[in-house]
This record gives C-alpha cells, structure tokens and sequence, in this order.
C-alpha cells in the first residue's frame, strides 16, 4: 500500500512555485534527450554528504514526471539510511534488500498506490554489505526488468563521498543528478563528488540545488 506524504509539494500543491521549480528540472531533463530513446532510462540521485535533501527532490520529481504522462518507478537504493518508504508512506513490501538476497521476486517488491503510472521499491533491511548486494547481477538484471516498463527509473543512493553505494550503481545509470544544499555543501566536497563520479564514467547532467531563495 502507497499513501503520499505532505513533504510531497507537488501533489499536495502542484500550482506552487515549489512544484513550479520540479517542472523546470523535469523540462531539463527532457531537453537532454534522456526520454528520447527506447527503453526506460535510469538516473542516480547522490550527493557529497548526507541531510542534502536527495530524498525529496527526486521524489518531487517522479510525482511531476507522473503528471506529465510518464510511468516511473522509484527504487531506494540507500540501504544504509533508506527515507523513501518515509515519503510514500510504504506499507507491504520487504523491498530490494529481500529480492537482492533472494528472498522476494522482482514482481513482489515495487508498491503502487492512488497514483497512477508511479511505482515505488523501498530499501527494506539487510545485514548484508550494501555494496556486495548493490554491485550482484541480480541488481543489473532488475533495471533491465523495470526499464521494460517504466519510462524513468529514480535510483536514490547515500551520500558517495562517505560510501561507494553510489560508484557501484552509477555504471548501470544512464545519468546522475548531485544534489547539493545551499549554504551548507562545501565546495570542496562537490569537487571530490565530481571527481569521484567521472571516474565511474558516468554522465554528469548537473546539480540540483536545494533550499535556494
């Protein structure tokens, strides 16, 4: 079971300048010619350090894509500090720790809920490395199941300065999104983020900027 939360602005407030700004990162999106292709595309959200907001921007903007007509599925890939069964209030899923351990199949693990076109895959718990369960085949096999029918595919992973959750998943991307924290991301700790990121070979399309004026 699926139920939206209030820190989701652009379902609860769509005509806000809050949703107004998700709309002009999807529009940027779009204009990359990301969507352009056949097959899903995968994107990775990841940031310098924890408490940047990842969570909520790519949540906002899988319930904006949704508006405009698009089937997306969002996957939690922080297995260490999972919040997206927080923001869709998830019920009934053991989620992609129990289907990469092979207990759960793909099939039983995404949860859908009063939106339409929106499927969401928690974190669920592990006691397994994240990164031995995050780098299986079982990981690569599931994108390419959901890349057959969904139309965007939302990877949120833990901060990639502190961990290599993120270095793991990038490879299978086709783009990765940092989000960064006005006045609180060092400058210093996007440039190792960047830095950490091309050495992955992973297209960079830019920087999401949370809590600007």
């Amino acid at each position: 079971m699926l139920r939206l939360n209030r820190s989701l602005i652009t379902d609860m407030n769509p005509s806000s300048h809050v949703s107004e700004s998700f709309r002009s990162l999807r529009t940027y999106i779009r204009q990359l010619g990301l969507l352009k292709g056949a097959g899903g595309q995968v994107l990775l959200f990841t940031s310098a350090e924890g408490g940047e907001g990842k969570t909520t921007i790519l949540s906002n903007l899988a319930v904006s894509f949704v508006q405009d007509g698009k089937k997306v599925a969002v996957v939690d890939c922080n297995l260490r500090k999972p919040g997206l069964h927080s923001v869709f209030d998830v019920e009934g899923s053991q989620g992609l720790a129990a289907y990469l351990s092979g207990y759960e199949e793909a099939k039983d693990i995404a949860v859908y809920g009063s939106l339409a076109n929106l499927a969401v895959i928690p974190a669920g718990i592990t006691h397994v490395s994240p990164p031995d369960l995050l780098g299986s085949e079982k990981m690569a096999g599931l994108l390419e199941e959901l890349k057959a029918s969904f139309d965007l595919i939302l990877l949120d992973s833990p901060q990639a300065v502190d961990y290599s959750d993120a270095r793991i998943l990038a490879p299978l991307s086709d783009g990765v999104i940092i989000v960064a924290r006005h006045g609180r991301t060092k400058r210093e700790s996007l440039r190792k983020l960047k830095g950490l990121m091309e050495q992955t070979g992973v297209r960079i399309l830019g920087i999401a900027m949370n809590q600007t004026k």
